[in-house]
């Protein structure tokens, strides 16, 4: 039913996106991080006009339907005389844009954008086609709201930020100057709109954020993923370590897919290194956070990929409330609450408990290779320790980012408040997961970047050469990383090769030259 997310198209590859019935995972990337364009399928430009033509007549027939003839939220039992329709929607609208503190990034907005046009371009909104287009031409021209982001539980507030601005009200970003938001259409040509019937709600309402920063997310998880297969079998390599723990007769005997793809992404990973086969048998067994990679990987993967199952549906379901049927050639508007965030909210918090374990792993494995009483390498990585601190602080950062995972890990579903004068006295708190896991994938990047320069290091002080695979991905590394051989500003190494993780370079690299990794 649903088009594969797997990423098997690079977003920054795409330069088009056209919605018609399904949209993928690597798609709103393309469009929220690397500027595709939209565009509109004649089927969604039906779809959109079919069902907008439904709430017109509820408009024209006055019929009692909530949202678009009735007040809203717990002002629902208070008909809206027909004069003022259009005037509650775009309060509605002011009212909502509320959130606080510093904006979310550029590609968060954007990302919220191209969800909103998913979401509302199944038709059920009904929400009108000019409103459709007006939010598409401003992706297009790249103009990019000004969203706080914090202070939601789920939805409402960010979106309302957002849609004021096709209002010509708000602020936006417009080639990296923020400007009043009628000032932002004026330079791109464009003019502001009204907010129509029923459209004050439905722009707000959905799993718009929640869905939006959850994408972004589970897109760099995948790649993370992957790039924490290379950045273990890379640490395990150097500290001389046993492939024993990765026999695809033990993974056979406790059949995790997951684990079983991921102990043969290490046997392909480090297929033909000279260090692996002079240090056979070196070691019985390795410490956990080497032996256990396909396990604790591949147990992640699981999380991850069970989530993208969920993310798969959501980006392409109605969210909205009402949500507007054909029944008999007519219109029919049934209230139910598919606004709700708990399906991408809870799999971001498990999402977030994934990758933290990834990052706790991580760091664990880069530890062993600054230790000289375990890895017998030189301490911390350099030639000369007495007079040199080397990688020493390098890991301890490693170590600082895997706190603030810890932290951001807790689980923002169990979360309750109530709201709306007791009408939503339970709230899904989807957003504060989503959030919490696109923040984490930054803190996950940092500490697999300092995994990778740590190994590429520490592979400088053996004469044999490694697989096919790794030494790309030394020779990638050290085009702009060189050898340490006495203190320095490590800061821009590791934002470099933090920048080859989060393009996808890393991984790209490898299979290129290898052939893809299992996920």
């Amino acid at each position: 039913m649903f088009k594969c997310c797997s990423v098997k198209k690079y977003p920054n590859d795409i330069k088009e996106v056209t919605l018609a019935s399904n949209m993928a995972l690597n798609e709103i990337v393309a469009v929220a991080r690397y500027g595709a364009k939209v565009h509109f399928s004649k089927e969604y430009i039906e779809r959109v006009n079919k069902y907008r033509g439904f709430v017109e007549a509820f408009a024209e027939n006055n019929e009692r339907v909530y949202g678009i003839t009735t007040g809203l939220g717990d002002n629902v039992k208070i008909m809206i005389d027909r004069e003022k329709r259009k005037d509650i929607n775009r309060n509605h609208l002011r009212a909502h844009a509320t959130s606080v503190g510093e904006p979310a990034t550029k590609e968060s907005v954007r990302a919220m954008m191209i969800v909103m046009l998913s979401h509302m371009g199944n038709g059920h909104a009904a929400v009108s086609l000019n409103t459709l287009t007006q939010m598409k031409d401003m992706l297009n021209n790249g103009i990019t709201p000004y969203v706080p982001k914090n202070g939601s539980v789920g939805y409402l507030t960010l979106e309302a930020h957002i849609s004021l601005v096709m209002l010509g009200e708000g602020k936006a970003y417009v080639e990296g100057i923020l400007v009043d938001g009628d000032e932002a259409l004026k330079l791109k040509g464009m003019k502001p709109i009204e907010a129509d019937i029923k459209e004050g709600l439905s722009l707000v309402s959905g799993t718009t954020s929640v869905t939006a920063f959850g994408a972004l997310a589970l897109y760099d998880a995948i790649i993370y993923a992957k790039t924490a297969d290379i950045a273990g079998a890379m640490s395990l390599e150097v500290l001389k370590g046993t492939m024993m723990a990765f026999d695809e007769r033990i993974m056979k005997a406790r059949p995790h897919v997951d684990q079983y793809n991921t102990a043969s992404n290490v046997r392909s990973i480090l297929e033909g290194s000279e260090i692996i086969k002079k240090y056979e048998g070196y070691r019985v067994q390795d410490a956990l956070s080497l032996r256990c990679i396909p396990q604790l990987h591949g147990a992640a993967k699981k999380v991850i990929n069970d989530a993208l199952v969920t993310m798969e549906i959501e980006l392409n379901s109605s969210v909205d409330n009402p949500l507007i049927f054909e029944e008999d050639g007519k219109g029919i508007s049934l209230s139910g609450c598919n606004a709700d965030g708990s399906y991408v909210g809870i799999s971001m918090d498990s999402l977030n408990i994934a990758v933290t374990n990834l990052g706790k792993m991580a760091e664990r494995r880069t530890h062993r290779m600054v230790n000289s009483h375990v890895s017998e390498l030189p301490p911390f990585l350099i030639a000369d320790p007495g007079f040199n601190n080397g990688f020493m602080m390098v890991q301890y950062t490693a170590a600082g980012l895997v706190g603030q995972m810890r932290l951001k890990s807790h689980p923002a579903t169990v979360d309750n408040n109530i709201t709306c004068a007791n009408q939503e006295d339970y709230l899904s708190m989807g957003y504060n997961a989503s959030l919490q896991a696109y923040e984490n994938m930054s803190h996950l990047k940092n500490i697999l970047a300092i995994e990778i320069f740590h190994s590429v290091q520490a592979g400088d002080f053996y004469e044999e050469i490694s697989s096919k695979g790794v030494e790309k991905i030394r020779s990638l590394v050290r085009k702009e990383v060189p050898f340490i051989t006495e203190d320095c500003n490590m800061n821009p190494y590791i934002e470099h090769i933090s920048s080859l993780i989060e393009e996808g370079t890393i991984v790209r690299t490898f299979e290129e030259e290898v052939g893809s990794l299992l996920f």
